[in-house]
């Protein structure tokens, strides 16, 4: 195999395999952002379409029927006849939204991630930086758990 992989990349015997070869943090990272930018469409499409079985299609405008899809808060549907159970009351719903919170945040800030190492030249900085990161992820986490499980 090594033989072949040389032959095919022109590299002499016995150096390394090239990078892009090699499975690792950005492959990982690099797939994981297309899976979750799929999961995104089918879970806000399962959103949309429990919110107008539940009873949002005759009562709610587009705009009230979003928000109660994505963020099931009572005040988002207090003026009309649907019927509202408290915020985040059912298990399978508090999982959920910690799931699609759990997966925007970590998503987006990727993005972020990749793009502060495509342009901050200064290594000491961008250590900081990805510090940063980490930490405005594991606080939007830990607001997500107080908001949906009131820990």
């Amino acid at each position: 195999m090594a033989i072949y992989m040389n032959a095919l990349h022109k590299t002499r015997p016995g150096a390394e395999t090239p990078s892009r070869l090699r499975p690792g943090f950005e492959m990982y990272a690099w797939f994981f952002t297309r899976v979750t930018g799929v999961l995104f469409l089918l879970m806000g499409a399962f959103n949309l379409v429990y919110a107008n079985l539940a009873g949002g299609r005759g009562h709610l405008d587009a705009g009230a029927q979003m928000r109660w899809a994505f963020f099931p808060i009572s005040f988002h549907v207090e003026s009309t006849s649907v019927e509202v159970t408290p915020n985040f009351a059912n298990p399978f719903w508090q999982v959920y939204s910690f799931l699609l919170i759990t997966l925007a945040a970590t998503h987006g800030l990727n993005g972020v991630r990749v793009i502060l190492e495509d342009y901050v030249r200064r290594p000491l900085l961008l250590v900081w930086l990805r510090a940063l990161l980490v930490g405005f992820w594991l606080f939007v986490l830990m607001a997500a758990a107080y908001l949906i499980w009131g820990v």
